[in-house]
Parts: structure tokens; sequence; C-alpha cells
């Protein structure tokens, strides 16, 4: 019987046979002959034909081009895999069956429209990489070809540098290079310094990594620094001298920490407070709570390393340095507390989002994985993409081997470098994965006690990273690298490797997800390559300790003592591979509902963010005065004054006037003399339009006022939404102590972001208000305006 993918493939099947009955008119095509395919295809689509029309005809003209001028021509797989792409959906294929060149097909065809269309890798070296090998097929096409990162993560590029880059049609970039432009060009203050087109099609390689492993990482431009805090020391001394389970308390999920009845006890006698939990302790409560996730829930050269005197965070899973990455709500503060050094200012997020929510924003998107199925069901709920597994150009001869289980990690440590050494003592290359920084140190030192040379892929030297990844299938190589360091880069066999049984993955634990054990298999194998895998496990491992049942831990605790490394005891009983597949199936679950649970966060902020940057982007294309808008908007800023001061004082009044419409207000003035709401109300908009009148009379020209209005309702518009995004990071972080009060975290969320909205919105009234009002305009020798803002 059919399975649904077979069903799939032999649709797709279908269109290659179309693609290959064009295969030879293309290889009998001139040089000029073929080039002037492009052209032919874009005027075919302005005469009404789509993409999909053309398909057959276009992938075979680019599929000639590659061989042409790359020396290479896409298998039908590879071709299979392209349909997949413009369709927009993930194509799984397996490490080596050549993804860069099957993206080739649908890049093509999808930038005929003229509309862009974006590669997204995950580091910047892979979109350079690939930009640069293949930018000479697409520019021998007539089409253009933009790079949006830079190798050197400290340079910086100019806005007509951004503008011309994301104008080509085709743009390599990588995912937190597309999100922070994002973010920036949707704070520009002019038209012209904006560079980003509507988003309209995208390829993400290692979609997995980006759309499910980095999915809940917020991407954060920080702005203006807040007051600065000299709690973080302090409260890093006190949680020093607690103990964990005794001082203080882990849940089962390791994502929450509190005191416990005696820690509180030991906080009221350090800080010499009778009562602890008081509105005048606030700060201290919530520094201290600070201090107890840096001590219990980060741990060095796992969640961080320290660089250079800086705190810098890694990815989880691949352990890459995370760059211009800091956390927020002064966590990151609290971890430099921790590690003493020097604290840095902690700053207001000034943009934010995530990369569920970027990539749901083009029009269609598509992704490249070697393991996307097993997370399908994901995939279609959040990205509405089936992933499609295309057949291996060659049968798969790798050889995935049973887990080894064992008690204890040094058994476990013990037993792995046993084989690791038996393999090398054949000389055959081995590729030996991790799951954190740390652990690979680990092995890094046993190997050298060992006497055998390695290479060692972690964050720490992250600039080798593909040139040492492209080394570990030669002849004697040992490489030890953390999860997936090193993805986009094939691990090609070297002479002799073959005869040896090829390369030896060997992993040292059970990941977070079936999906990473099947990425780290597959970088043997390649192409119909030999190889095997075997994985090492241990009752000590952190997805057991934290996942596993409690007859498990009952079984480590009698038997912990009980073992001798020289001779590793391995549990072979059925029971144990069900626990260690068990504990994989929870935390996949619980990684699952985390990305849903941001994303349900994310909702509303989602929703307001896309209102204020459209509201932005009409005022930046408006070319009209805006007076009437302006008019409206007092209206409503001094409509909600009057609605809240129904009994207006004198005082209150003419500290209104004064805060907002006039400096100069005298205590005398007509306004503030006894009057109906409706007349007051009058007056105060006759002060708006006598003040924009005046102001008209002190410019040059209709452009220069235009300017001046659209940067005051712009600077309102920036200030107010720079509040509410970090009035939202703090929200999120208060709501979730409300479950204990069994209360729906993100209802709770999402209704106080409902109303900080609506304050947000308020409070923008006021400030365009009072930056009609209160602003100066001075003109420069050059005819320029000058604005000083309240």
């Amino acid at each position: 019987m059919l399975s649904l993918n077979d069903i799939r493939v032999r649709h797709l099947k279908k269109i290659l046979k179309k693609v290959n009955r064009f295969q030879k008119t293309m290889a009998n095509k001139s040089d000029l002959a073929l080039q002037a395919q492009t052209s032919r295809f874009k005027q075919r689509l302005a005469n009404g034909e789509n993409l999909t029309d053309i398909l057959p005809e276009a992938f075979a003209t680019i599929r000639e081009a590659d061989r042409r001028i790359l020396g290479k021509f896409p298998y039908d797989v590879q071709v299979l895999g392209g349909i997949v792409l413009h369709q927009g959906n993930i194509a799984e294929m397996k490490t080596g069956e050549g993804k860069t060149l099957t993206a080739t097909m649908p890049v093509y065809l999808n930038a005929l429209s003229g509309q862009g269309a974006m590669v997204v890798t995950t580091n910047s070296y892979l979109a350079t990489r690939d930009a640069a090998e293949l930018r000479h097929v697409y520019e021998w096409l007539g089409l253009t070809v933009g790079v949006g990162v830079l190798e050197d993560p400290d340079a910086k590029m100019k806005v007509a540098e951004k503008q011309a880059i994301y104008a080509s049609d085709i743009i390599y970039t990588t995912n937190d290079g597309l999100g922070f432009d994002y973010l920036q060009d949707n704070l520009a203050d002019r038209a012209d310094k904006k560079f980003l087109r509507e988003f309209n099609y995208a390829i993400i390689d290692e979609v997995d990594a980006v759309l499910l492993d980095a999915a809940q990482m917020p991407l954060i431009i920080s702005g203006s620094p807040r007051v600065q805090s000299n709690l973080f020391n302090i409260a890093d001394d006190f949680v020093a001298t607690l103990t964990e389970d005794v001082d203080y308390e882990l849940d089962e999920e390791r994502k929450h920490v509190w005191l416990t009845k005696k820690g509180i006890r030991e906080a009221k006698s350090f800080f010499n407070q009778k009562a602890f939990f008081t509105k005048a302790n606030y700060l201290l409560v919530k520094h201290i709570q600070l201090a107890l996730h840096a001590k219990s829930l980060y741990k060095i050269n796992q969640d961080y390393v320290v660089d250079d005197g800086e705190i810098k965070l890694l990815d989880a899973k691949n352990g890459r340095i995370l760059p211009s990455t800091k956390m927020q709500l002064g966590l990151h503060q609290a971890v430099e507390a921790k590690e003493h050094l020097k604290l840095t200012l902690q700053t207001r997020a000034m943009a934010s989002i995530t990369y569920q929510n970027l990539f749901r924003k083009f029009r269609k998107l598509a992704g490249m994985t070697g393991t996307g199925k097993h997370d399908e069901e994901e995939f279609i709920q959040t990205y509405n993409m089936s992933v499609v597994v295309i057949p291996t150009h060659q049968p798969i001869r790798r050889r995935d081997l049973r887990d080894k289980i064992y008690t204890t990690l040094p058994e476990k440590l013990y037993a792995s470098m046993a084989l690791v050494k038996a393999c090398h003592e054949k000389q055959q290359p081995i590729l030996l994965t991790t799951g954190s920084v740390e652990l690979s140190e680990i092995y890094s030192q046993m190997l050298l006690k060992a006497g055998i040379a390695h290479n060692v892929l972690n964050a720490k030297n992250v600039a080798k990273e593909a040139e040492i990844i492209a080394e570990a299938g030669q002849l004697g190589a040992v490489t030890v690298a953390t999860m997936m360091a090193g993805r986009g880069t094939d691990i090609k066999l070297g002479p002799g490797v073959a005869e040896l049984g090829g390369l030896a993955v060997i992993g040292t634990e059970r990941m977070t997800s079936k999906r990473i054990d099947l990425q780290l298999r597959g970088r043997s194998g390649r192409q119909g390559d030999p190889g095997f895998s075997q994985f090492f496990v241990s009752l000590e491992d952190d997805i057991v300790v934290e996942r596993g049942l409690k007859r498990t831990r009952h079984y480590y605790k009698k038997h912990a003592n009980d073992f001798d490394i020289s001779k590793p005891k391995q549990l072979k009983r059925r029971r144990f591979r069900h626990v260690v597949d068990q504990a994989q199936l929870t935390e996949e679950s619980q990684n699952r509902e985390a990305r849903l649970s941001t994303l349900e966060y994310d909702e509303s902020g989602r929703i307001q963010r896309e209102i204020v940057y459209q509201t932005r982007n009409d005022l930046l294309q408006d070319a009209q005065n805006f007076d009437d808008k302006i008019i409206a908007i007092a209206d409503q800023a001094i409509s909600h004054f009057l609605a809240d001061n129904t009994n207006q004082s004198r005082q209150t009044l003419s500290r209104f006037i004064l805060d907002h419409m006039n400096y100069n207000l005298k205590y005398s003035d007509p306004i503030l003399q006894q009057m109906p709401i409706k007349t007051l109300k009058a007056r105060m908009l006759e002060m708006v339009q006598v003040e924009l009148d005046r102001k008209r009379h002190e410019v040059d020209s209709e452009e220069q006022l235009i300017n001046f209005q659209r940067i005051a309702l712009l600077k309102a518009i920036d200030t107010g939404w720079v509040d509410q995004v970090d009035h939202l990071q703090q929200l999120r972080a208060t709501v979730m102590n409300r479950r204990f009060l069994q209360k729906n975290p993100i209802y709770e969320y999402q209704k106080e972001a409902v109303i900080a909205y609506d304050m947000m919105k308020q409070r923008i009234d006021l400030m365009v208000l009072k930056n009609m009002m209160l602003s100066t305009i001075e003109l420069t020798d050059e005819g320029e305006i000058k604005v000083s803002f309240p």
C-alpha cells in the first residue's frame, strides 16, 4: 500500500517528466539563446502565465545553466526537491544529496516574478559561500544577486548598500540577519531610509534548526539604558550561600526556581529584614529571583561561555555563540554577577519579533533539511508546510546500531572511548558528537590522555567550523563536535576510508529530539557511502534525569556506586531502552508545547506590531500635510483628559496645558476660567490650530512642514511602541507566576496586553499633542529645519 509520501513523489515525477522533455532542447541552445530565456519567461509572466505554468521549461533552463557554469547537472531527485520547494513545502533530502544545487531551480523560477527570492541560511559563512558559488550562474542568466550579511560580525552596512541588496532578484542572508534588518527597517524615520521590500518567497536551509529549534528565541533590538540597579552583586553573594532542595527548589521542568521557607528565613537574616515579601522589598526580591535563575538554570559552557570578559550565549542545539544576543529583564546582568564580571548596562527592548512570526510574513515559504518528517505535524500547524521525503540518488548503506546504555556517566565515557580507540586503531575516521561544550572538552581531555590527535568543534573555534568538519572523513581523523555544529558542510570520505567501513558517528548522549539524533546519524553514509552510527547513553544524562521515570531513579540510586570503569556494564533489558525513548518523547512534547506557547503569547504582540508598523509606513509614504490627522489626534487626547477629569479644577487644567500645550500659560489666562466642557474643548483645539498655523509660517516650504509633522508623529509612535515592547517583555515574565493561582498565564497575558495597547494609544495621542505644541523649529543657514522636541 502506498504511503502519502509515495503518492506525493509519484505526482512530482509527473512534473519531472515535463522538465526532462526540455532537456535536449536546452542542451542544443547556444549560450546566447539560453541566456535569452530569462527575458522570454518574464514576458510570458507579464502576458498572464504563472510560475507553475513555466516551471518545466524554467527548471530545464537553469539545470542546463548549472551544467555549463558550475559543471554540475542536477539529478532527477534534485529536480523533485526543487519542485517541492517551489510549491512552498519542505524537501527532506539526506546529507550529501546536494540541497544547495537543488535550490537553484526554485530560486531562479521565483526570482523571475521580479518580487525577490531569498535563500536563508543558519550562518554568514554558509550565506556568503553559497552566494559566491552560485551567483555566477544567476548573473549569467541575467538576474542580480545580493548578500545580506557580512562575514565580519562587527562590520556595518550603510542604508544605500542594504537598499541595493534587497532590491536584487536573489538575496542570500541568514535568519538572524534578516530578522534584525526587518526590525531596523521598521525604525526608519524617512521613506528613503527603508530598504526592505514586501516579503515574497524564501527557502530556509536547515529549516528545522530555524523554525523549530530557534523558534522561541526572540530577536530584540535594545535601545536606551535603564537606571542601573546596584542589587545584582549582593543578591548573587546571598544566593551563593544557599543549597538546592534545602533553601530553594526547582520545578520538574527545571524552568522555575523559588525560595523555600528556610530560604526566606535566610534572606531575612542576610538582609536584616523583619518581613521579606513587602512592597518596599520588591526590587530586592526580584534580584534574588534573578540570581537564583542565574545560579540554577544557566550553566557555563552549556548555556553560555565567558569570552574576553563577556557573557556570550550559546545556541542550545549546536554550541555556537549567538552573536549580538543578550538575555532580557536583568537576567544577563545576574549571570555577569555570578561570574564576577563587570556588569553591562540594562537596556530597554525597542523592537522584537520571533522567527515564527518573521517567516510567516512571507507570501510563500519553503525549506530544506535532512530530517523534517518527524515534525511534519508541527510544520503544517504552524507554517502550513508539508514535508516531502525525496528518494536518495544512491541507496543508503549506513548501519544505525542500537544504543548502548549504562548506569553511570563514567561507564558511558569509558565504553564510548573503547569504541573510539578500536576505530582509530584501524584509522577509521570518527565524528564524536556531544550535547554540550563542557562534555566536548571532557572527551577532548580523554583523547589527549589516550594520545589521539583530534579536532574540537565547539563555540570557541567557530571560525574554523566548516574547514574542520570537511576534513572529518579523512583517514585517521577524529573530530569532537557539539551536536549539529558544521551543518551545511559535507563530510566527504578520503581515499581508502570506504574500505575501512566509512565514517563512524559516535553519539555520546540522546539529544532533545529524535530528529536531532537522525541528523547526527546522517553525517555518515552520504551518497551511498558506507558508515555506521552508535549512541551511548547513561542514566545520569540530563534527558534521563529530567524526564525519566521514578523507577529508573530508584534503580540508579541503588546501583550508582556499583560499577567498575575498566569493565562498563551495559544495561540490556528492554525497559531501559523504553525509559530512554520515553524520556526523549517527553522532552519533544515539552518543546512542542513551549513553541506553541510562545506563538500564543506572541499573537497579541504580533497584531499590535503589524498595526504600529503599518501606521508608520503609511506616514512615511504620505506626501500630504497632516493637519487633519493632528487635529483629530489632539481631539482624542483632549477628550480623554476631560473625560477623566469631569470636575475640572484650575490647577488640574493648568497642569495639563503647561505639560502638553503651552509652557507660557498664565494663571490669569481666560482658558482657565470656569466654562462648559464642550466650550473648553473647543478653546483647547483652537490653541492647537493656532500653533499649527504659527509653525506653518516658521518654515520655508510645505515640504518642510510635512517633514516636521511626520517626525513629530513618528517620534510619538516610536516612543509609545518602545514602552509597549518593553512592557510586554516584562509582562510575560510576570504572568507566569499567576499559574500558581490556578489562572491561565496565556489568557492573562493577552488580556493585559490589550489593556496595555489601549493605554499606549492614549499615551501616543498625548505625545503627538506635546510634540506639536511644545517643540521649537529653527532654520539653519543651509535652509534646513532643526527641531527640538520636549
